[in-house]
């Protein structure tokens, strides 16, 4: 368990941000075929429509690059002893990999269908809208694993943030949060504007 949540005592530097960029290159890869992309660090969005590859790629870059600069400024400044920035973002990029798990949940009609089914009757478009047992069920099953697999990757990006930092107790979580809190806002909007190109 300790290496599902924690891989960073024995995988770090270069061979951290090796096996982090592959990652969220499969992330990205599959995202593209499966509709899945992810607007912000830690949110993942099923769109019907087709975009260009290089959006999900951008994209992987945007939602990594963002939350390691943050995490690298305040190592700076709240770690006592000197900090690698190959560790803050090779760290950073290999706590995404849970998120090849989560690209692949896109390949579920039941998902489509269930949102499909929820814009109607938001809009009050159909009357007569149904979703089948199966759909609901296996929308349910794919937002629950989603939600786990936010809180894995969370964790991972805390570790790594912690172990890179050289930081313990109540000074890694409160700059944990307050970077985790600034890189959520930050590639939101990022996320959006480009997004916006595209249209």
């Amino acid at each position: 368990m300790n290496k599902i949540f924690n891989p960073f005592h024995e995988i770090a530097g270069s061979k951290a941000l090796f096996l982090g960029l592959l990652a969220m290159l499969a992330t990205g890869l599959i995202g593209y075929f499966s509709h899945t992309h992810f607007p912000d660090i830690i949110s993942i969005k099923y769109i019907p429509v087709s975009l260009p590859l290089w959006y999900y790629f951008i994209q992987q870059l945007v939602i990594w690059l963002i939350p390691s600069v943050i995490f690298y400024l305040l190592a700076l400044l709240g770690a006592s002893s000197s900090v690698r920035i190959i560790d803050v973002f090779g760290t950073q990029a290999l706590a995404r990999y849970p998120y090849v798990l989560a690209s692949i949940t896109g390949f579920s009609g039941s998902m489509k269908r269930f949102g499909e089914y929820i814009i109607e009757v938001a809009m009050e478009q159909n009357q007569e809208a149904s979703i089948s047992s199966f759909d609901l069920i296996m929308s349910i099953l794919i937002i629950v694993a989603s939600l786990l697999l936010v809180v894995w990757m969370v964790g991972l990006m805390y570790n790594a943030f912690r172990i890179s930092a050289n930081l313990k107790g109540a000074r890694a979580v409160g700059l944990f949060i307050a970077g985790f809190a600034v890189s959520f806002l930050v590639s939101l909007f990022t996320g959006i504007q480009l997004y916006n190109f595209l249209q």
